[in-house]
């Protein structure tokens, strides 16, 4: 971020301008994907029209582009003296005994469900969204609206480990 006072401005810092820009191309990437796979008449490599493939598809999108919104936040606030692998991928519960046990952490389970009903509700609801479009409805645009923006809050809170 370009940091301006009266007299001079501050370029932004190389690293996190590398973030920035990384992450918002993956973003890009999973973005587009989703996108045109919602509203395209047919899938390229991928034969028929089969809702679930479809919802599939744009899920996979939408995955790609939580994975660069999650990249460019580790990045650009990535502690100096911390790797950026422990920084990105969430780590166990301090309070759990599953990992000192080998079993499994309960909430780091329950934050990667978060995160996969946030893209399956995202590419349900953009592909709800895409033949709201395509045939005007009513009933099928508000499903659209709260099964996406459920699938957000849903993703979200899995990313973040926190609520909005």
């Amino acid at each position: 971020m370009m940091i301006c006072r009266r007299d001079s401005c501050m370029l932004p810092d190389a690293e996190e301008l590398f973030w920035a820009l990384a992450g918002n191309l993956i973003i890009g990437i999973g973005a587009g994907t989703a996108t045109l796979s919602a509203f395209s008449p047919s899938l390229p490599l991928v034969p028929g029209s089969n809702p679930a493939v479809r919802v599939g598809v744009v899920s996979i999108g939408f995955a790609i582009f939580f994975a660069g919104y999650h990249f460019t936040q580790v990045g650009t606030y990535l502690d100096p003296d911390e790797s950026f692998t422990s920084a990105f991928l969430p780590a166990p519960d301090a309070d759990s005994d599953a990992t000192d046990s080998g079993g499994v952490d309960g909430v780091l389970l329950a934050r990667g469900g978060f995160v996969v009903l946030g893209v399956v509700g995202l590419g349900a609801g953009m592909r709800l969204f895409a033949l709201t479009i395509q045939s005007w409805s009513a009933k099928l645009g508000v499903a659209a609206g709260v099964v996406c923006i459920g699938g957000y809050i849903f993703g979200h809170i899995g990313i973040n480990g926190v609520t909005l």
